[in-house]
């Protein structure tokens, strides 16, 4: 008899385990918050990733700056509308005028 009492002990316990885990695992902490915290992670490693390509974008520019004259002189000219003696600089419209 006093086995029969364990093992139905056993059986009720582990059954109550089952249907608390299930509960837990349907409530809003449970699958959707896991899934949804997997979304936000996912987010943020592919923000990092495009961040990093910017960051090595930017390097390579200094990079080149530091070490390319024609480069750093032909960035300045353009930056601040400058030219070289004798150097002739023609400006485009970006809309040209409707043909009637």
């Amino acid at each position: 008899m006093r086995g029969l009492f364990q093992r139905l002990a056993l059986i009720t316990f582990f059954c109550l385990v089952v249907v608390g885990v299930t509960a837990h695992l349907r409530s809003p902490a449970g699958i959707p918050a896991a899934l949804q915290k997997r979304e936000q992670i996912r987010l943020i490693e592919e923000q990092n990733r495009m961040l990093r390509e910017e960051i090595e974008r930017r390097k390579e520019r200094v990079h080149r700056l530091e070490t390319d004259q024609a480069y750093r002189d032909r960035e300045i000219r353009q930056r601040y509308n400058l030219q070289k003696p004798n150097e002739q600089t023609i400006y485009l419209q970006s809309n040209p005028p409707a043909a009637h």
